[in-house]
């Protein structure tokens, strides 16, 4: 029976998989998870069916044993009836042993098809036509005791003897029936309960494999994200769900890269407005050397001699050059490009960035001390880094006020070595570089400023934070600075950190990778 009801379920089981394929897109998240939950209730339904099926065949058991008790009751009462009759001689447990014989040859024939079911048939048929040779022998008896009857007393009693061993062997067959059909049901009911497990457990890894693992992949691919990589997402499944929503929030990223980048145009052209007047007067002073060597040759020009004139052509060349890298400083940080590093010299591009902030610094009696290392080169997208030192720059000016002394240095570090304070607040990760085999170099930007409150500082890189008394909050611009920042120093896979006590300054930490460095 086990294997039968084993059998049966595997069948409905294929059966089922047919029926899911065909009335249930299994490319989707939600028709896997309604072909599982079908398939589940329709295998709990198969069971609880065959379970049924067990409970009416122990019924039909059951009521055969009540048939089988009656007809041995009846024969049992017939053998008391006749034991009366041979002890006391009593012509009523003649007449009661009679009808009780009658009654079992009543119940084999009501109840054969029950009967048949315990015993053969031809088993029935020998126990009636015993029945039958019982009845008629006692017919013959007399209650007057004689020879002749003490010879069919002997009779009657081995018939009965023969009936009693019979409806003992048909009561005993039922009994074995009946335990082997409850532990038959027992088997099954221990089959159906582990059915019913193994199939929540494998219903519990197929969910888990297209949910919650693919749930999972997305998370880890959304940490980079979070951290402000504009990665490209893969959907972690082929599911229809999963692969609409990677689509649609790669679209997002590539607008939200979009409006990033032109934010950063506007926060370097905003800076290109404040800077406008300090290169105003970087551009005066080469223009105006022009003028006044170009007025002394035409005025002298018939009667200077060659030296001379060569002398006041060698200085309108040497401003004219100057000029000319002053404005293409600008152009190339008031221009957009495509985000590619390169080997640059880090003192160069302080020094440019420090050209443009000339007149700015006179106006604010303010004071850059740069101490960097003429052997210092970074692998870094040039313009960015520029843009970096000059919101660096701005800030400061802007938190220290008049008088404002600013330090900018640098040192080369190797991997696992920093200067950056334990207390400092760190934008990203602390272990940016950790991952990195190479060395890297650690910039400084320093001020003498009132410094920032310790319940700011944590702020101060989120965009569009601004207030005067934030230190480095950028008050005069749209406060981007420090967000630009920060953004511009994860584009080159470096990580960022500011440190301060009111009264006593600001520094920001930059860590970024050094390119083919040799350090004095």
């Amino acid at each position: 029976m086990v294997h039968k009801c084993g059998s049966i379920v595997a069948i409905c089981n294929t059966w089922l998989r047919f029926v899911m394929a065909a009335f249930f897109d299994l490319t989707s998240l939600r028709g896997k998870i309604t072909s599982a939950y079908i398939t589940l209730v329709f295998s709990t339904a198969v069971l609880g069916i065959i379970a049924v099926s067990d409970l009416l065949f122990l019924e039909r058991q059951v009521t055969e044993g009540e048939v089988v008790s009656d007809l041995k009751d009846a024969v049992l009462d017939m053998r008391r009836e006749e034991k009366n009759l041979f002890l006391y001689a009593d012509a009523s447990a003649l007449i009661s042993a009679d009808n009780y014989a009658v009654l079992s040859l009543k119940m084999i024939q009501q109840d054969r098809p029950v009967l048949v079911a315990v015993m053969s048939e031809s088993f029935l048929l020998d126990m009636s036509k015993n029945i039958e040779r019982y009845r008629a022998k006692l017919a013959d008896w007399k209650v007057e005791l004689s020879g002749e009857q003490k010879s069919l007393q002997e009779e009657i009693r081995l018939l009965g003897h023969q009936l009693t061993l019979s409806v003992e062997g048909l009561s005993r067959q039922e009994r074995r029936m009946l335990e082997l059909a409850v532990r038959e049901s027992l088997w099954f009911l221990l089959l159906s309960m582990f059915i019913i497990g193994f199939s929540i457990y494998i219903i519990g890894r197929q969910l888990k494999r297209v949910v919650v693992t693919p749930i999972k992949q997305l998370e880890s691919s959304l940490l980079p994200i979070a951290r402000g990589r504009f990665d490209h997402l893969e959907p972690p499944s082929d599911d229809r769900e999963f692969v609409a929503f990677t689509r649609a929030f790669n679209r997002m990223l590539k607008e939200l890269e979009t409006h990033q980048k032109r934010m950063l145009q506007s926060e370097k052209l905003a800076s290109l407005g404040i800077l406008a007047s300090g290169v105003a007067h970087e551009l005066n002073n080469p223009l105006s050397n022009i003028s006044s060597s170009c007025q002394l040759l035409m005025e002298e020009v018939n009667e200077a001699d060659g030296e001379q004139i060569n002398k006041w052509l060698q200085q309108i060349d040497s401003e004219t050059e100057r000029g000319r890298n002053i404005v293409r400083t600008l152009l190339d940080f008031g221009s957009q490009h495509v985000f590619q590093k390169g080997r640059t010299k880090l003192l160069d591009l302080i020094k440019e960035t420090q050209l443009i902030f000339g007149k700015t610094l006179q106006q604010s009696s303010a004071e850059l001390t740069v101490k960097v290392s003429e052997n210092l080169y970074l692998d870094v997208d040039k313009q960015r880094i520029q843009q970096l030192l000059i919101n660096l720059i701005q800030n400061a000016l802007h938190a220290g006020g008049k008088g404002v002394h600013i330090r900018i240095t640098a040192a080369l570090c190797d991997n696992g070595v920093s200067m950056m304070p334990v207390d400092a607040e760190v934008v990203g990760d602390r272990n940016c570089m950790s991952d990195y085999d190479g060395r890297f170099i650690e910039i400084l930007v320093a001020d003498d400023g009132p410094g920032i409150a310790a319940e700011l500082l944590s702020k101060v890189f989120d965009p569009f934070f601004t207030s005067s008394e934030a230190g480095h909050g950028d008050g005069h611009g749209i406060g981007l600075g420090l967000y630009i920042v920060h953004e511009i120093v994860r584009e080159h896979d470096g990580c960022l950190a500011i440190t301060s006590q009111p009264g006593k300054g600001t520094q920001i930490i930059v860590l970024l990778p050094a390119g083919d460095t040799l350090h004095a």
